[in-house]
């Protein structure tokens, strides 16, 4: 057995002594609003992507255990609070609180507003719309994303992801073995600062020409 194998071994050994749990892949989702309209099936696979939660009143929330907040269905009302800076309702104020504290932010209009604002459909009143749509880009420079269910809660819309602008693995482990580099489909892996990299983990993302980006738990480059 090479001596990388021993340390790689070593180490799960000593993690499984010290009864260190990992902790669950998926990133946490807040999920605002009404899922009863959502086909069946998209909500499995948000659930099979997610670990999803839902918080009715909003007050008290660690957004520091967040990963993302979806807001569904919603409306020209919150657009604009957000794009304004105005938090004079429930969902307003959380917007407000997500954006200040930088935590990643999807929101699926309503159908009626997906006609006008993501599918670019022309409507008969185009100044009214423009404003609106003004609202859009607002949030979208201030890192908010407008877009459909399906495309808010792929695998691949992750915060991580969201920020870097590209697609990456999110690995959330105590270990990030050489099992993990050649499971991750993506070219990017991405592990907390606290996560033990083998050596053997490190040789295989070379090899395979992978990168292992190291990041604070809050999403800031190491």
């Amino acid at each position: 057995m090479r001596d990388r194998d021993i340390i790689e071994q070593i180490v799960r050994e000593v993690i499984e002594q010290l009864s260190v749990k990992e902790e669950t892949s998926k990133p946490t989702l807040l999920v605002i609003g009404d899922t009863s309209f959502i086909e069946p099936k998209l909500l499995s696979m948000m659930n099979e992507n997610w670990n999803t939660i839902r918080d009715e009143t909003h007050e008290d929330l660690e957004l520091a255990k967040i990963d993302k907040v979806l807001f569904l269905h919603a409306t020209q009302d919150l657009l604009a609070k957000g794009a304004l800076g105005l938090f004079d309702t429930l969902e307003s104020k959380l917007l407000s609180r997500c954006l200040v504290e930088a935590i990643p932010v999807s929101i699926v209009p309503t159908v009626y507003l997906q006609d006008y604002i993501l599918e670019a459909n022309h409507p008969k009143n185009s100044a009214y719309v423009s404003q609106i749509i003004g609202y859009k880009d607002s949030l979208l420079k201030f890192g908010v994303k407008l877009e459909s269910f399906e495309k808010a809660i792929f695998k691949k819309n992750d915060p991580v992801s969201a920020a870097k602008g590209n697609f990456s693995t999110v690995v959330k482990k105590k270990l990030l073995t050489e099992r993990d580099i050649k499971d991750a489909q993506e070219e990017q892996i991405v592990v907390d600062r606290s996560t033990i990299i083998t050596p053997l983990a490190h040789d295989t993302a070379r090899q395979l020409g992978k990168i292992i980006k190291v990041i604070e738990s809050k999403g800031a480059n190491a």
